[in-house]
Order: structure tokens, then sequence, then C-alpha cells
């Protein structure tokens, strides 16, 4: 049972990170000391893997490799991905415009790799790459699987759920895994549980939104072929093991909300694919007195009132918007104060006096023509978003009566 286990886990490895990059997160240490950073994109239960790569750190024994040419390369003939790394390791050599990147070509006796930098020479040979590629590995190869833990401001994303034999219970985020051997999940207190993989009765998947179904969180779909043909595809949110492997059982929820229940002795192949449906939620760090409308930085005025009028004077920054839906996200020292913001039309008025224009808004227009948000929702990082529903065109405000802040926005069809 443990080998099984240990297959079966890494299977639950394909789809559980939700990165602010979808299909990353992984990074797969081999035995040998080389690092695949990226996904598994396939699996055949009890044969191997197949691990898509974006980056890699690769060591290969000298002798394995026939010759190695050197190459100078110009700062301006570098691909992105080579700039940013050369850029974070000080890896140029030159200034400006002129600097150079130092990459290689290695023959190798069963083939050639090009275009990657020599970390060390020697006895054994250690690059990196920033190509993507894919690997075939056998499970036996495998050290140590990490991922990293979601960013703060990412809002969406899974969870796994672990039932043990002792009844304990862990939930987190997958963090790391000595293949049959331990699981390391980065729980809501801050630390890291450990538990052996033996002692796993369930492994479950649970949506860390509750605002969002499972398929808007997961950034991948799992693809489960059968070996008597047929295939399933959705996501496989639980994982059931028993003293006998051949009763362990997995449940998938496809695509049309169906659940099926399948046995792990009748699958042949596991695959992934990316989830169209997936759609991560983005919080954003603000402070008292800073305003986001739609994610556009907005500037709030202090208002003044004049002869029964609450005006200001915009200038130039307004956010100009189309009509719709319309957030605004700010922080606020009690999230019931956003009963107290309301969305105003506001009008132009001119002083002949003083031969200028504000525009502003009366005491009776928020009585009487306030619009209240539709959802008001909180994020874990303390910013609060409203919802309004503006259908019509024209130039609006966000007032705040207790501290007489108005944030205006110009709507357009």
């Amino acid at each position: 049972m443990k080998t099984t286990k240990c297959i079966l886990f890494l299977a639950a490895a394909l789809g559980c990170f939700t990165q602010l990059n979808a299909q990353e997160g992984l990074k797969m240490v081999l035995k040998n000391g080389s690092e695949l950073n990226g996904y598994i994109s396939r699996q055949r239960p009890g044969e191997n893997f197949t691990f898509s790569s974006t980056s890699a750190t690769i060591i290969l024994p000298a002798t394995e490799v026939s010759s190695i040419t050197d190459n100078q390369v110009k700062y301006t003939n570098l691909s992105a991905e080579w700039a940013e790394w050369a850029e974070e390791n000080n890896a140029f050599i030159g200034e400006d415009e002129n600097r150079v990147l130092v990459l290689s070509n290695i023959i190798k006796k069963n083939g050639t790799v090009n275009q990657v930098r020599i970390l060390e020479r020697g006895a054994k040979i250690k690059y990196y790459t920033v190509e993507s590629d894919t690997h075939t590995l056998n499970w036996d190869t495998i050290s140590v699987v990490k991922a990293e833990t979601r960013s703060k401001e990412l809002l969406s994303g899974v969870n796994r759920c672990y039932k043990l034999k002792s009844g304990i219970e862990y939930e987190g985020e997958y963090v790391e895994e000595v293949p049959g051997e331990t699981v390391s999940l980065f729980n809501k207190n801050g630390y890291v549980d450990v538990f052996n993989t033996a002692e796993v009765l369930k492994d479950t998947r649970v949506g860390v939104n509750p605002n969002q179904s499972l398929f808007e969180q997961s950034s991948l779909l799992d693809v489960v072929e059968l070996k008597k043909g047929g295939t399933y595809k959705g996501i496989i949110f639980e994982r059931n093991y028993f003293e006998q492997p051949s009763d362990d059982y997995l449940l998938i929820q496809l695509e049309d909300e169906k659940i099926m229940s399948v046995k792990l002795d009748d699958i042949a192949e596991y695959r992934k694919e990316t989830n169209e449906k997936y759609n991560p939620l983005i919080d954003v760090f603000l402070e008292e007195n800073e305003f986001m409308l739609n994610r556009h930085e907005a500037i709030g005025y202090v208002t003044e009132e004049v002869k029964g009028v609450i005006c200001f004077v915009p200038d130039s920054a307004v956010v100009k918007l189309q009509k719709g839906l319309i957030s605004l996200e700010t922080k606020l020292k009690n999230p019931l104060q956003s009963q107290q913001l309301k969305v105003l039309k506001a009008y132009q008025y001119k002083d002949k006096k003083k031969k200028t224009s504000f525009y502003g808004f009366t005491y009776e227009d928020i009585v009487k023509s306030a619009i209240q948000p539709i959802k008001v929702e909180t994020s874990v990082n303390g910013t609060t978003k409203m919802d309004y529903n503006i259908p019509a065109p024209g130039f609006y405000v966000v007032y705040n009566p207790l501290t007489k802040v108005a944030i205006p926005f110009r709507l357009h069809n």
C-alpha cells in the first residue's frame, strides 16, 4: 500500500497549486540533485509520469558530456527570461546595452542542449535552462516535491484536507512531499503540519474561497482514462484509501457537475488540461484613504458646502469607466462603514461672480437618489470591496459623509 499511496499522492499534486501563473508551482527535486520547475502533465499509475518544466537546473556526470562551447550573447539578443535571470543573479559582463551573458552549448553522448548557463564544471556538470521541456521520469527518481505557498493577494485556490487513521484531520496548502514517507501542509496558523502518508485514510480538495466554485479556483482539469475505455474530465476532489489497495477509489466532479466514483485499479492514465473556467480573484493592498475603482487608482476630494451644495473641484485625474458594474475597493477601520458610502450623480454648477465651475450634489440627492451597493465583501487582507450597479452614463461620486470625501468617476456608454 505504501507504493500505491506514493503514486496516488503525487497524482494529487497535478492540480492543487493555484499560483498567479496558472500552470506552474511545483519544484521536483530528483535524487541526482536536478531540480525541475513546472507541473506534472501526465501519469501512468505503476509506470512513469511526464513533468512539463518551464525552467530547470540539471546535473550530469562529466562522463556523459563530450564537449562544451561557450558563447557571449548580447543583452539585446537575450530572451526576456534570460535577461531577468541574469539581472537577478548578477551574471552580466559589461555595462548597459553592451552587457553580455555567457551561455553554453553542451554536446552529450545522447544529444545536445543549447543556450544553457553552466553553474558548475568538473566531475559533474550543473547547468540552468529557461527553455520549456518535458521529462519522462520514474517514481523512484524523486527525492522531494516542493511548492511555494499562495501569494496573500490571491483569494482563490485549492486546499488539501487529510483524514488520518488516528482521527486527526489536517487542512492547508500542500508545500512538500517526500514520496512514500511524509506530506507537509502550510496551515492557516502559519506553521507546517507534517504527517506520514501511510496514515492517510482520505484526501480531499477544498476551495479556499466560499464564494467561488471549485472549478473557478482550480487552474487545471483532471482527465482520467480508464483501462476498459472511456474518459472522465473534471476535478478529482476526493481519494479514499483502504487496507486493500483494490478497494481504493476517487471521486471526480465532471464539468456538468455530476460526480463519478472510480476505482483506482480501473485507471490507466491521468492527464492535465487547462481549465477555461478558472477565474482567480486577486486582492489589492490599500491603506485608508486609498481607493480603486475597477482596479484603477482613484482620488478622493475633500468637499465643502456652498449654499446647500456639497461641492468639489475635480482635476484631469478623474477615472473614466464603462457603464455597468462598478467596484470600489478601499481599507476601512470597520467594514460596517461601507453602509455609509453612497454613489450619487454629481452635477456641474457655476459661480458667476468668481467665473468658476465645480461639481456637487445636495442633501436631498443623498436622501432620495443615493445608489446603495448591491454587494459588500471584505477580504482576509482587510480590503473592502463594494459593488454598485450603475446603468446610465454620467458623472458620479462615491461619497463618504463621515470624512466628507468624494471620489469622482465618469461613466461612458
